[in-house]
């Protein structure tokens, strides 16, 4: 019934978007806030030039993963 229906969601599909949504909001929470402190603290970056970089570092992992679809 709900296979090739786009109106139901599989529960099981680890990519589905709330799934994505809590995935990053844990990267957010803990690592990206870590990271932050530590370019902000011991590296004395600003806080635009931390933001950046944790960008940079985002955005590199996910194409690596997904290819240079992002």
């Amino acid at each position: 019934m709900s296979e090739g229906n786009p109106n139901i969601t599989d529960l099981s599909d680890q990519n589905r978007p709330s799934k994505l949504g809590e995935r990053y909001s844990e990267l957010y929470d803990n690592q990206w806030t870590d990271a932050f402190e530590v370019l902000t603290e011991k590296f004395d970056q600003d806080d635009k030039e931390a933001i950046e970089v944790l960008r940079i570092i985002l955005l590199a992992l996910t194409s690596k993963k997904y290819g240079n679809n992002v």
